[in-house]
């Protein structure tokens, strides 16, 4: 019976061992701070790295280093050394990501550093656009003098308009990097820093500029005058149908070429700033049209011209991209347990803004973005740890000619989630986790079923029992052993089982017999289940450590010599047998202890 407990009890772990971990596996994270947020005492370890002291000392060093990149950064362009201008530019951009990630962090809102980020901003993409416009200056500089030796006036006309093209652009650049002086030193002043360095670098963006100008008055005085093909005179003329467009504007170019001969002529490629916008087929007279809603032109003058058979080129035309007010509208947010449905639009007076990006900030933080249909209308739901915020809508407006702009803000309260939505969150939530539950436990129920049916006395066969010969026949020896043993006079042999060791081994006694009483026993003693397939040996290895092991493991050894053996059983072994065994019986009490 100990036994049988034992067995239903380790059962009965497994299947709670297997329950816990079938629970546990659907949410094996056993710690976050969304799980124990709602705990009296709990204590965010993450949020006690936060700044403690003065913000502003965290924030100069930075402000520091980007007053002085620009000035370093222009004189590396100024020298054209080109390899070391594209790793500046990289740690440029770097030391832009840490303010703006720092500013986040430590939650600064004012006005001044929101003005220096944007200004800061600003002088990274017109230096970006500088180191660009001055390394293709370099390059038209060698290809000039190359097709000058040989004499190839049509490239030396394609070069003195892209030169032209490229001039203006760089011009257009120092006058938006002297837009920012007023920000970018103001700020430096307010917190004493040295703004020297961006002073001299607006001198050395000058410098630039007229190096530029005076290459390309040189190259145009000892360029050729026009591009002609043969003895006539082709003609590439163009006009813009409005000079000054703003987003969602067309900008409209109307041209015309003539050709010798009065043949129709090939498609006329029209290019702005520099870059080839498009290919436009030309008509029966020669006439051609290309148009271009402004969307992701930046604001500011921009150059077109055409140019046909990549000879005969148009005069150069400019145009002005006006910056245009943005309005953003946000609607007032739909509080849905912990998420958060945001929706709005953006728009300027006369269109929608469609397909650009919308950030929602909560509590200063970016916690989403997302991106304006065509239709300028965006609609984002995002999950917001509960408690009240403060949430608004930004627009950025970094390559479009549009200001930015910013909603009006919402202060929302996102209530703490219910108990009953964590558990339907939790493991019974998913269907999948409840039939593995339940197959577990039904295959351990079933291995158990079988074990203990195939460990049941009845079921395993009984040993074979060897015999003396001359013993008497089976069913004899069958009938003896259901017999109960006749009591000795004795005092000391009154417990069953135990025999006269002078009276000797009677002739009718079979040693089989006293090997099953001692082995029954023996068994019941140390509460073994199934006595009947045990051997000799195995007898003799479970009374190892008892008091009575020498006796049991005497009677084993002489039992197995005598019928294992094959010796025939003589005095002396019966009366040796029969001590072992009196011996063994004798220090179990009976049979029945």
């Amino acid at each position: 019976m100990r036994r049988l407990s034992v067995v239903l009890v380790s059962a009965a772990l497994i299947v709670s061992c297997l329950f816990l971990i079938a629970m546990q596996s659907a949410s094996p994270l056993l710690y976050s701070p969304r799980i124990d947020a709602i705990a009296d005492d709990h204590v965010n370890a993450g949020a006690l790295t936060r700044v403690t002291g003065d913000r502003a000392e965290r924030v100069l060093p930075l402000v520091s280093d980007l007053l002085n990149s620009p000035g370093s950064l222009i004189l590396t362009i100024k020298a054209n050394d080109y390899e070391n201008v594209a790793r500046e530019l990289e740690e440029y951009r770097q030391l832009s990501r840490n303010l703006d990630s720092l500013v986040i962090n430590l939650d600064m809102t004012e006005s001044e550093i929101a003005e220096f980020r944007k200004a800061n901003t600003e002088n990274l993409h017109i230096l970006t656009e500088l180191s660009n416009g001055t390394e293709r200056w370099e390059e038209l500089k060698t290809l000039e003098i190359r097709y000058r030796e040989g004499g190839d006036s049509q490239m030396l006309t394609s070069i003195t308009y892209e030169g032209e093209s490229l001039q203006r652009k760089i011009q257009d650049l120092y006058r938006d990097y002297l837009d920012q002086e007023d920000v970018m030193v103001k700020t430096g002043e307010k917190f004493n820093l040295d703004t020297s360095s961006y002073i001299e670098s607006e001198r050395e963006f000058r410098e630039i500029v007229h190096q530029v100008e005076t290459g390309q008055e040189e190259r145009v005085s000892t360029g050729a005058g026009g591009a002609s093909t043969g003895d006539d005179q082709y003609q590439l003329t163009i006009d813009l149908l409005d000079r000054e467009v703003s987003y969602a504007e067309r900008m409209q170019v109307d041209g015309l070429i003539r050709i010798p001969g009065g043949g129709k002529p090939e498609d006329v490629d029209i290019f702005i700033d520099s870059q080839k916008a498009a290919s436009v087929p030309t008509g029966v007279n020669g006439s051609f049209s290309f148009a271009q809603v402004v969307e992701h032109e930046r604001a500011g003058t921009h150059t077109v011209f055409a140019v046909y058979s990549g000879s005969v080129f148009s005069e150069i035309m400019t145009f002005v991209v006006e910056t245009e007010d943005a309005l953003l509208i946000l609607k007032p947010p739909e509080v849905t347990e912990s998420h958060v449905v945001f929706s709005g639009a953006l728009r300027t007076d006369t269109a929608a803004v469609g397909n650009a990006p919308v950030e929602i900030l909560s509590d200063g933080k970016r916690a989403s973005t997302v991106t304006t249909d065509s239709g300028g209308n965006f609609r984002v739901s995002e999950k917001i740890p509960p408690g009240d915020h403060t949430v608004k809508a930004l627009f950025q407006a970094d390559s479009y000619p549009l200001s930015p702009s910013e909603s009006a803000e919402y202060k929302i309260t996102v209530p703490e989630p219910a108990p009953s939505i964590e558990r339907e969150s939790g493991f019974f939530a998913n269907p999948l986790h409840i039939g593995v539950l339940i197959a577990s436990i039904c295959v351990s129920c079933i291995a158990a079923f079988f074990y203990l049916r195939r460990r049941r006395p009845g079921s395993i066969p009984v040993s074979p029992i060897f015999h003396l010969p001359g013993n008497g026949l089976p069913e004899e020896r069958e009938k003896r052993e259901r017999m109960p043993i006749s009591p000795l006079p004795r005092e000391q042999d009154e417990i069953p089982g135990i025999l006269d060791v002078q009276a000797g081994l009677e002739p009718g006694m079979d040693p089989g017999y006293l090997f099953s009483t001692l082995r029954k026993a023996v068994s019941r003693h140390l509460s073994f289940l199934h006595p009947g397939s045990l051997t000799p040996r195995e007898l003799c290895s479970l009374c190892k450590n008892l008091p009575f092991s020498t006796a049991v493991c005497r009677f084993a050894r002489d039992y197995e010599q005598n019928v294992y053996g094959g010796q025939e059983i003589s005095g002396d072994n019966r009366e040796t047998i029969l001590a072992a065994y009196s011996s063994a019986m004798e220090s179990l009490e009976g049979i029945d202890h």
